[in-house]
C-alpha cells in the first residue's frame, strides 16, 4: 500500500508535465531530449493552418469550377507553337513550330512536387525561361505569385504564362475561343452566358493587348473577353486550392506522435529555429515569411539572365496589372497594393519559397543553382555568393553559419520531414478532356 501511494504521488506531477507538453504541441519526452518547451512552442507556430479564403475569386471553392480548372490545367490545346525546339529526351517538347504541346502541368506536375524537374535549372516550355519554376502545391497559401511577386492572386497568376512567348505562347482570344468551342456548357453552368464568340468579325480568333486584332475590338467586347479570360484563371485557382498539404511527419510530430520524426530531424528542427537562423525568412505554417529578400544568389547559368531585378521589377508590374485584386475583374477589392512603391532594397530581391515539400522540388533558388538541399545548406553555411547579383545583399545572410557536417545533415533531415502526404490520385492525374 505504501509503495502504491508513493507511485500515485509521483504520477500526479508527471501527468501535469505531460499535459503541459501536450498543450505545446507534443506529448511525452523528446527523442534524445533535444527540444525545450520553448522550442516546441516556437515550432508549433509552424503547424498547418486551414486554407485562407480567396475574396477576389467568388468561385475559389466551387467544386464545379475546380473540376473545370483541372481540365484547363491539363489541356495542351491552350498553347501555341514552340519557339525553341528540343529533343523530348532532355525534357524538350518537340521541334520548333509545333503547337499544342504545353499545359500548366508541363512545368507544374502535382504528381512530382508541383514543380519542373524535367530538364535543367530553369524551365523549358515554348522557350527557355530565366528562372526556376516554383511549386504549385500550397501556392494557395501565398499572397504574392512568381519569384518577383508580379501577380497578387492565384487566379491572376494563371493568366500570365498562357500569353508569355516563353511559356504557353498563345493569346487570350485563342483561350476564350477554345473555351467556347470545347467547354461552353460547363463554363456557362458556372459563370453564366459567354459572349457570341462565333461572330469572328467582332471576336477575332487571335489577339491580346498590343495586337491590332485585339485593339480594334469594341471596348465592351474586350471587357467581355477579359471576363471569360479571368474566369479561366479563377477555375484554375479553384483546382489549385485543392493541391494543399493535409499532413507531414513534422505535423504529426507536433500533434504528439514522438516517433513521426527521426532523432536527426528533431535535432535539425532545433537548429532550424536556433543556430542556423532559418526562421529569419522561413517562418509560419508554410515556413515562408511572405516577404522578398536578396541573399546574393549569383545570376549564373546557361539560360539565366545576367541581370534580374526581381521584386523591383515585379512591383510596377503588379500595380499596373489589369487583373490585379484591385481591378474590375476582381470579385472583392483588396488593399495590399495601396501605396506599394519600388524601393532600392527591392532590387534583386526574390520571394521566400515555402519549405513544405521542399525535398520534392529541386533544383533550388530562383536560378535553380543548387541541385540538392545539401548544396543549399552548404552555400548558406559559408555565406557564399559575394558577386554576380544586383542590389544590396542583406547583411544577415553574410554571416557564415559555421555548422558542422552532422548539423547540416540534421537540418536537411528536418526539411525532408516537411514532405506532405501524397495528394489523392484523382487530383494528380489527367482528367477526361472534351474532344
Amino acid at each position: 500500500m505504501r509503495t502504491e501511494r508513493v507511485l500515485s504521488e509521483v504520477k500526479k506531477p508527471l501527468s501535469l508535465l505531460l499535459a503541459f507538453a501536450g498543450a505545446l504541441g507534443g506529448v511525452g519526452c523528446d527523442v534524445g531530449g533535444t527540444l525545450t518547451a520553448e522550442e516546441r512552442a516556437e515550432l508549433q507556430q509552424m503547424a498547418l493552418k486551414p486554407l485562407p479564403p480567396s475574396p477576389s475569386n467568388a468561385f475559389a471553392d466551387n467544386p464545379a469550377a475546380a473540376e473545370l480548372g483541372q481540365q484547363f490545367f491539363y489541356d495542351k490545346r491552350f498553347s501555341g507553337p514552340l519557339v525553341e525546339g528540343s529533343d523530348p529526351a532532355n525534357g524538350g517538347l518537340g521541334p520548333a513550330g509545333t503547337p499544342g504541346t504545353i499545359a500548366c502541368v508541363t512545368c507544374h506536375d502535382p504528381a512530382k512536387g508541383g514543380a519542373d524537374q524535367r530538364n535543367g535549372p530553369t524551365s523549358l516550355a515554348a522557350a527557355w525561361t530565366g528562372r526556376n519554376t516554383p511549386t504549385v502545391i500550397n501556392a494557395a497559401h501565398s499572397n504574392w505569385m512568381f519569384w518577383d511577386g508580379r501577380k497578387d492572386t492565384l487566379w491572376s497568376q494563371a493568366l500570365g504564362p498562357v500569353e508569355s512567348s516563353k511559356e504557353h505562347n498563345t493569346t487570350r482570344m485563342q483561350i476564350v475561343h477554345l473555351i467556347y468551342d470545347k467547354y461552353r456548357q460547363p463554363y456557362e453552368a458556372i459563370f453564366g452566358p459567354m459572349p457570341p464568340l462565333s461572330d469572328t468579325t467582332r471576336f477575332p480568333t487571335e489577339g491580346r493587348p498590343g495586337m491590332s486584332s485585339f485593339e480594334a475590338m469594341g471596348e465592351q467586347d474586350r471587357i467581355a473577353v477579359n471576363r471569360v479570360f479571368s474566369n479561366f484563371g479563377k477555375s484554375i485557382e479553384a483546382y489549385e486550392r485543392r493541391l494543399v498539404d493535409k499532413s507531414s511527419a513534422f505535423d504529426r510530430f507536433l500533434q504528439g506522435n514522438e516517433t513521426a520524426m527521426s532523432a536527426e530531424a528533431i535535432r535539425g528542427a532545433k537548429l532550424f529555429i536556433g543556430k542556423a537562423g532559418c526562421t529569419e525568412c522561413h517562418s509560419g505554417p508554410m515556413l515562408a515569411d511572405g516577404g522578398f529578400h536578396n541573399h546574393g544568389v549569383p545570376q549564373r547559368g546557361a539560360k539565366v539572365p545576367s541581370i534580374d531585378e526581381g521584386r523591383y521589377r515585379g512591383i510596377p508590374d503588379v500595380v499596373g496589372d489589369e487583373f490585379n485584386a484591385n481591378g474590375q475583374y476582381s470579385d472583392a477589392k483588396m488593399d495590399r497594393l495601396n501605396g506599394l512603391k519600388q524601393l532600392q532594397t527591392d532590387l534583386g530581391s526574390f520571394k521566400t519559397p515555402t519549405l513544405r515539400n521542399v525535398s520534392k522540388t529541386s533544383p533550388y533558388m530562383h536560378t535553380g543553382a543548387f541541385a540538392t538541399l545539401w548544396d543549399v545548406m552548404a552555400w548558406y553555411n559559408e555565406a557564399a555568393g559575394a558577386d554576380g547579383f544586383v542590389g544590396t545583399r542583406e547583411a544577415a545572410s553574410l554571416v557564415p553559419l559555421k555548422l558542422g557536417k552532422e548539423d547540416l545533415n540534421d537540418v536537411v533531415e528536418f526539411m525532408k520531414a516537411l514532405e506532405g502526404d501524397p495528394l489523392p490520385a484523382a487530383l494528380t492525374s489527367a482528367p477526361v478532356l472534351p474532344q
